[in-house]
């Protein structure tokens, strides 16, 4: 499980340091060596582990390709992804230019652990993010844990 929020700088050869943390949480043996990166919503990236990445590529594969939109995304979301072997000896990643222009990465980033995936943030995207979002944090959290508990309470 990936959580915490670090701040970082991204080298002029687009290297990016990917904190001890959570480098460290991974179990290499049960998830694999190295990452998936791709385009992540909201004008971030995402980094899965292989195995997570095994996980949603069987979900992605789930949509029927006569759907426009599921072809659509499909697309989108394969065609940036890259493989990244593994962290260099100072822990660090490549971050293909393509993705680092999408993400509108400058110099100073930040990467927080999202429970299975890492998301990797421009620094003045994500401080936008957080100014729009941590008023209503516990608004959202009281719909989205209203409706799971309704639908348990269904369950039962």
């Amino acid at each position: 499980m990936f959580t915490g929020e670090y701040h970082h700088t991204i080298d002029d050869k687009n290297r990016l340091a990917i904190p001890a943390p959570l480098r460290e949480s991974i179990n290499i043996e049960a998830e694999g060596k190295g990452f998936f990166i791709t385009r992540g919503l909201d004008t971030c990236l995402f980094m899965y582990t292989p195995k997570v990445w095994q996980n949603v590529v069987s979900r992605i594969e789930k949509l029927s390709f006569t759907n426009k939109k599921a072809r659509q995304f499909q697309r989108l979301f394969f065609s940036k992804a890259q493989k990244i072997p593994e962290c260099d000896p100072q822990g660090r990643i490549l971050i293909p230019q393509y993705l680092k222009d999408f993400a509108k990465i400058q110099k100073n980033i930040v990467i927080v652990g999202v429970n299975s995936r890492i998301e990797i943030w421009d620094e003045k995207r994500w401080k936008d993010f957080e100014l729009e979002y941590e008023k209503a944090f516990e608004e959202i959290a009281e719909d989205l844990f209203q409706f799971n508990r309704s639908s348990e309470d269904e369950a039962e």
